[in-house]
């Protein structure tokens, strides 16, 4: 069975996973999925884009630093991507809003702002509402995927400044993240 196919099981499988991964995960969800993810590193070798799957993987499956031990050595957007958001889940807002200054516009942006189009439209703050829902509304007007303002979001809500809608809201758009960019990955392996 070849990478990209191992890689897309993975996928379907992790996409299904519920409860959804947390904002902030505090290791891998499991362990097991993570020794096999982890073993497709070997399979992946130099190429830039199987290791971004790889890095992707496995951070989907909350393992912050084996997926940043790859994701800081992919020179390239997609890399800086997979690095933002490892960094945004560690808890290190600034440093994540500087990964994603250097991806710059990235193409899954544009396709993440559409497959998240209905979800941040059905979300109505009201007056007086969180910081971190006040955020996912400007988020939801922005007219494109501002993945600064999501970080601030983020931010907001682990710091206890958001609702429990703003919260599934946000571990919805993170999954959705994930899902876009590794699609965007797998097309390149």
């Amino acid at each position: 069975m070849s990478l990209r196919a191992k890689a897309e099981e993975w996928m379907r499988q992790l996409e299904a996973r519920r409860p959804l991964l947390p904002l902030a995960p505090e290791g891998p969800a499991d362990r097991t999925a993570d020794e096999a993810i982890g073993k497709l590193q070997a399979e992946a070798g130099d190429d830039p884009d199987a290791q971004a799957v790889v890095s992707g993987l496995l951070l989907w499956n909350g393992n912050l630093d084996r997926s940043h031990t790859i994701s800081q050595g992919i020179e390239n957007p997609t890399g800086s991507y997979w690095h933002g958001i490892m960094h945004r889940m560690e808890g290190d807002y600034w440093n994540s809003k500087y990964w994603f200054r250097r991806v710059g516009r990235h193409p899954a942006m544009s396709r993440l702002h559409d497959a998240a189009r209905d979800l941040l439209a059905s979300f109505r703050p009201g007056a007086g509402a969180p910081e971190a829902d006040r955020l996912i509304g400007k988020l939801a007007a922005a007219g494109e995927w501002d993945p600064f303002r999501f970080v601030d979001a983020v931010e907001a809500q682990v710091l206890g400044r958001g609702s429990d809608g703003a919260r599934a809201l946000l571990e919805e758009l993170q999954h959705l993240e994930m899902s876009v960019l590794l699609k965007y990955c797998l097309e390149r392996v």
